[in-house]
């Protein structure tokens, strides 16, 4: 097998298409970085997984969640260890690798958004990838921390600050570079049947956008978008609904994007819905 050195550890291509995807999008199961083509065989991406995870200073660590009582044995997560990190920093010659600092962090009631979240990512960026003159720019979530600058104080990257004393975390925030300009996007994956709680999660997103939020956070002169995405297409349905229904969505129609979780699965970019039921694309 061909080898490559690096900080004096020999990785195979296969481990090093591994620790390149976790410094990408930090937390994966072995399913995913089977849909990533990082490997065709499960059994064999296990061993290198376990491999990676056995040495002295392991560049890998797992996350095991047990078994889920409707759907059984949950798939270990996988992410880089601080000697991990280090490798992909030298071999990409990046200032910076984000890594979990605490994975204890990562609870098991979380395990499905956490997850759908990343995949979410992951089918905008490969489909961003196939676009001439695009580029995913940052891609910060809710389970990504950065310091405030007080004592022991961190909150999450996706942050949006509406006023002196409200604020909403997205699940994340997206940039692109598209030919045209940069375009920013708020995330959020929605999980079950609370209808109500979306409506009322997408009103917050309504009142940051009346004032400018989150493009001012960035420099952009120019609105954003709310990219709401749905674990069950029904449920996007009656989420389209209760927003064409919600006269103080009128004006910002073209702000709020729909999908199902499938649907972004098979096209990112294309056949996104406004809820009045046009189809847009995504830029």
């Amino acid at each position: 097998m061909v080898t490559k050195r690096l900080f004096f550890q020999t990785l195979s291509p296969s481990q090093e298409k591994i620790l390149l995807a976790l410094a990408c999008y930090k937390y994966l199961t072995a399913g995913q970085l089977l849909r990533l083509g990082i490997m065709s065989d499960r059994a064999n991406l296990n061993k290198q997984i376990a491999e990676l995870r056995l040495r002295k200073d392991p560049l890998v660590g797992s996350i095991a969640f047990g078994v889920h009582p409707a759907i059984g044995k949950l798939e270990n997560v996988h992410f880089l260890k601080t000697h991990g990190a280090e490798i992909v920093k030298d071999y990409l010659r990046e200032d910076v690798v984000r890594f979990p600092k605490n994975e204890g962090q990562f609870y098991q009631k979380d395990y499905f958004h956490r997850m759908n979240t990343i995949n979410v990512q992951i089918a905008l960026h490969e489909e961003i990838s196939k676009n001439d003159g695009c580029v995913m720019l940052l891609f910060l979530t809710y389970f990504d921390k950065v310091s405030t600058g007080k004592k022991k104080g961190y909150r999450a990257e996706s942050f949006i600050q509406i006023s002196e004393n409200d604020y909403l975390i997205a699940d994340a925030l997206c940039m692109l570079q598209t030919p045209n300009r940069k375009e920013l996007y708020a995330i959020e994956m929605y999980n079950g049947d609370d209808t109500s709680r979306v409506h009322k999660s997408l009103f917050h997103h309504l009142r940051a956008l009346s004032v400018g939020q989150p493009s001012r956070m960035f420099g952009l002169d120019y609105g954003s978008r709310i990219l709401c995405i749905f674990e069950l297409e029904v449920y996007k349905q009656m989420a389209m609904k209760r927003l064409l229904e919600d006269e103080r969505f009128a004006e910002a129609k073209f702000h709020f994007l729909f999908k199902s979780l499938e649907e972004i699965g098979q096209n990112a970019v294309e056949d996104w819905w406004l809820f009045d039921g046009t189809q847009v694309k995504l830029f």
